[in-house]
């Protein structure tokens, strides 16, 4: 839905936020903080993922991709107001090695809203806090580095060949924590002889993929119906057309500010208006062209019908993501409940290749760039 939204020319605000992993400098996993430069509407804090990201002014620039080469190295500012980063920064070699990763997506998918979806989500930046730039009472600035281009870095790390993923399977370089329901031809693993947990997974998958389909559908009939209600509610519709050669009802010639509609004169402005040529006459004794007279105004019964189909079309989106989000609910709790040595997961393996992945992410694009895994080099 996301690549859809994009291709449109009105889409959601875009939200960004920052995950400043300090773990890789710590050696703790729990080192890692949350921020964002923005709030919800009612002021309160953006919730993505199970993450609750603290609003503080910050601000990163500089991920442009360009032809050259040459590699990004954005920078991170952040307020120092309070002197919240000094004390940090002087215990941990101004956190050079952090890990700053940026997520952004539409206010809409984060999570609490009514089309809260996780997948939707633009590419990842993943960069390391190279150095320190500069250090003020107000902001702190960080020079920002691909795992490629910091100091000290020695390639090849990791052989990269065509077509077949290297990563390890369900690590956290694959990111794929679903269920296990795939085989190694990419092809859904069937229910016969499984457990009774497995099938509750299997099924669970099954209708979970059903759900989403149906609340993305339920989804795209509530976007079309309120572009019809908003155009049939609006002040002025075109209500009706006429035309008579012999000026009987309606017809208006160039330049003129008048026209003929039933027996009177009326004056073209917002509710009669001139409309498509009909007629053009080469006599200098006659006028040059005549048009339709469109009658324009507020179509009561048009807005009425559409308004009803739009409560229609969200009751029906309402009953749509509650079902995707009850179809989820059931799919984590039999996720929960299949048993570590339930033959499924042995079962359940990446064949590797990009329909494999493409398989276990079917609704965002692969969540690391290059594929067989090219962007990280550690």
């Amino acid at each position: 839905m996301l690549e859809t939204d994009i291709q449109k020319g009105w889409h959601d605000a875009i939200v960004e936020m920052y995950d400043i992993d300090l773990s890789p400098i710590t050696g703790d996993a729990g080192d890692v903080f949350y921020f964002t430069n923005q709030l919800k509407e009612d002021d309160t804090r953006i919730q993505w993922k199970g993450n609750i990201y603290d609003a503080l002014p910050i601000i990163s620039a500089g991920y442009e991709l360009n032809t050259t080469g040459q590699i990004a190295q954005p920078t991170l500012t952040v307020a120092n107001i309070f002197g919240t980063f000094t004390e940090i920064i002087d215990s941990y070699d101004d956190l050079v090695g952090a890990k700053i990763t940026r997520r952004r997506t539409f206010a809409k998918y984060l999570d609490g809203e009514p089309l809260a979806d996780t997948l939707q989500e633009f590419p990842v930046d993943v960069f390391y806090i190279e150095r320190k730039t500069q250090e003020t009472a107000l902001t702190i600035t960080w020079q920002l580095g691909s795992v490629m281009d910091l100091e000290g870095l020695q390639l090849p790390r990791r052989v990269i060949t065509q077509n077949h993923c290297l990563w390890r399977y369900r690590s956290s370089e694959c990111g794929y924590v679903g269920a296990p329901v795939f085989n190694v031809n990419d092809q859904l693993i069937t229910t016969t002889g499984q457990s009774a947990q497995a099938i509750a997974v299997i099924n669970g998958y099954a209708l979970n993929e059903q759900r989403y389909n149906e609340k993305t559908s339920a989804s795209n009939v509530r976007n079309a119906a309120l572009a019809t209600q908003s155009a049939s509610c609006a002040l002025y519709n075109l209500l009706e057309a006429r035309y008579d050669s012999n000026n009987r009802v309606s017809v208006a010639n160039d330049n003129e500010t008048t026209a003929l509609w039933d027996g009177s004169f009326v004056v073209l402005g917002l509710t009669y208006r001139q409309g498509k040529q009909r007629k053009s006459v080469i006599f200098p004794s006659l006028d040059a062209t005549s048009y339709e007279i469109e009658r324009w105004g507020y179509n009561a019964a048009g807005c009425s019908a559409a308004t009803t189909a739009l409560a229609a079309a969200d009751a029906a989106l309402a009953t749509a993501t509650a079902n995707y989000t009850a179809s989820t609910i059931a799919l984590t709790n039999a996720l929960a409940a299949l048993p570590a040595n339930d033959p499924l997961r042995t079962m359940d393996v990446c064949g590797k290749r990009i329909k494999s992945c493409q398989s276990r992410f079917p609704r965002q694009s692969i969540p690391f760039g290059a594929f067989p895994g090219a962007n990280l080099s550690r």
